[in-house]
């Protein structure tokens, strides 16, 4: 049985996209910088920078993080973009 012409055009651009998109990963240039500004879910650990009571610098903040020392962040220990990076 034979195909309809959309459903064949349909076809080669969905061929056509995944194999631009194979061709595209092997082309990938290494990221010098990752920018990650603080939300709800991101900790940057800006808080030893900011003039304010609700310091995050003492114990029990960072005690599950690498070096075991506060770090200014409210989360505890390693974050989303610390481990994507």
């Amino acid at each position: 049985m034979a195909m309809s012409f959309p459903t064949s055009l349909v076809l080669t651009f969905g061929v056509l996209l995944v194999v631009g998109i194979i061709v595209q990963q092997g082309e990938a240039k290494a990221i010098r910088a990752f920018f990650v500004f603080g939300d709800s879910l991101v900790d940057s650990g800006n808080n030893n920078y900011l003039a304010t009571t609700a310091r995050a610098d003492s114990l029990p903040y960072g005690i599950d993080y690498p070096t075991h020392r506060p770090t200014g962040r409210f989360s505890n220990g390693l974050n989303i973009p610390d481990l994507i990076s």
